[in-house]
């Protein structure tokens, strides 16, 4: 069950980042691969991006209009994935399952789907031993603003980032100046919220598979078309160069991010204690983590503000950046 949870959401493709070279620094006991774009003189905002995701999913468009904005921006790739240090690697059982004939391979996927989700088809959370959780994937983000000389920034969480962004905002709220949550929850246990849409399950299944055949780019290509909304039709031909500079920075299958989730106590009952100006981002048509997760977040934290995206699926449409980048800045400027 521990080496399932491993599996459970290698597939949160989304845009892609900047051409402009990074660097790796060595914070919080591992090595952080991080960007900064912008004037460093300007106020901070860190970009946090979710599970399997390393920070060429950011959108090249959202950071330099965020740029423009007179914002100074940081992105950087969580550990375990991207060019930040893999703390873990391919489990025996994986290794041996990617030598046997497709139809093994199938049968072993249809199996491990039995355990991924409970009885009310939300992800099962069932605690086990991992190798960090999200707090730990907290202080990576806060030990790179300390690298920068920054006290707090402007934090921004998609999916599992926006998770993350919650456990700052909750154990760190010193160290941030705004929260903004996107297409995230507070928890995938929560009771009452929904679990991912039939659709998106069989893609899942179907990415499983070919990311045991190490066909990563066609998994990649899967997830995101069922990740996308009807309001903006997936492209594949945008998205092909988009897949591949995402796998030159490194995807690592086997990391350890799931099992940090599960590891994590679900926060829905703290989200009362988050002061500081909060922004919820979610689109009405998420088949990973349904509208009702962003509304549940924005109706228990105080004060918050939501922008609810209309025919958008877990993603970050560029076509709606003239629409999202204005309240982002609003709300960076609110505190």
């Amino acid at each position: 069950m521990r080496k399932v949870l491993l599996l459970i959401l290698l597939f949160n493709a989304m845009g892609l980042s900047s051409g402009e070279k990074g660097q790796t620094s060595p914070l919080n006991g591992i090595d952080i691969w991080w960007q900064a774009h912008g004037d460093a003189k300007n106020p901070p905002v860190l970009l946090i991006m979710g599970l399997n995701s390393n920070s060429k999913v950011w959108s090249e468009d959202l950071i330099q209009n965020l740029v423009e904005e007179d914002f100074y921006v940081v992105v950087y790739d969580n550990r375990d994935i991207g060019k930040s240090t893999w703390v873990t690697e391919e489990p025996f059982l994986i290794s041996f399952i990617k030598i046997l004939p497709t139809f093994v391979i199938e049968a072993f996927v249809d199996s491990i789907f039995n355990f991924i989700f409970d009885d009310d088809g939300r992800f099962n959370m069932e605690a086990a031993p991992a190798e960090y959780n999200l707090n730990d994937m907290a202080l990576d983000g806060l030990s790179l603003l300390d690298h920068l000389n920054l006290k707090e920034a402007h934090v921004v969480g998609a999916s599992m980032g926006g998770m993350i962004a919650q456990v700052m905002a909750l154990n760190y709220p010193k160290r941030v100046s705004t929260l903004t949550a996107i297409m995230t929850t507070p928890g995938f246990d929560t009771q009452g919220l929904s679990g991912p849409n039939e659709v998106f399950k069989i893609a899942m299944k179907k990415s499983f598979v070919l990311n045991l055949l190490e066909r990563e780019e066609e998994a990649l290509f899967v997830i995101e078309r069922a990740l996308t909304g009807s309001r903006f039709p997936f492209n594949e031909n945008s998205f092909n160069e988009k897949a591949k500079k995402r796998i030159d920075q490194g995807i690592n299958t086997s990391n350890a991010q799931t099992a940090a989730v599960g590891a994590s106590p679900n926060r829905f009952n703290r989200l009362k204690e988050i002061a500081m100006p909060t922004l919820i981002i979610h689109g009405t048509e998420d088949p990973l983590i349904p509208i009702d997760h962003g509304i549940l977040l924005a109706d228990n934290i105080a004060g918050a503000k939501k922008l609810i995206l209309k025919g958008v699926g877990h993603e970050i449409p560029d076509e709606l950046l003239s629409e999202i980048i204005p309240v982002m800045s609003a709300h960076f400027r609110s505190n």
